[in-house]
């Protein structure tokens, strides 16, 4: 099975609008359609399918406003969690921004129960110490210099 970042396009947008979140991940993360939605309004937006070999399981949408790479939606449809198709999708964006010239990546996580704080860890993303619009931004080191990931914290 080979996860691959592909463009949302005609073909695929349907799929990708129809991406479910996991019961009580509501809270956390907006629809696959808003995401679709913004990435299309944005400026130099990059917005990619996740696809598992043929199928549409993901959405993700990375903005540059601050000059680092915001990653503002990253989600996988339910039945798909689990499997590892997130961290492989992670590391996919991560050689496309590196290959771009790009030393970090940003993202944030609405905190809390059920939280993605865990995944973001594993993927090697640390605490910046900032927030924005109240939640934790996260950065991703580019340049090769993977820090340990950090086991989620108990609880």
């Amino acid at each position: 099975m080979t996860v691959s970042l592909l463009p949302v396009t005609r073909d695929n947008v349907r799929a990708v609008c129809e991406l479910r979140l996991a019961e009580g991940q509501e809270h956390l993360v907006a629809p696959a359609a808003y995401t679709v939605a913004e990435g299309n309004y944005e400026p130099d937006a990059v917005l990619h399918a996740i696809h598992l070999d043929d199928v549409v399981v993901g959405v993700l949408l990375v903005e540059v406003e601050t000059g680092v790479p915001y990653l503002v939606r990253f989600m996988v449809d339910a039945s798909y969690q689990g499997r590892g198709v997130g961290r492989q999708a992670v590391e996919l964006l991560v050689e496309e921004l590196r290959g771009q010239g790009w030393v970090s990546v940003e993202t944030t996580f609405v905190p809390g129960d059920g939280s993605a704080e865990g995944f973001w860890r594993r993927c090697g993303f640390r605490d910046t110490g900032r927030t924005r619009y109240g939640e934790p931004v996260y950065v991703r080191d580019l340049t090769g210099e993977v820090a340990e990931p950090v086991p989620p914290s108990p609880g």
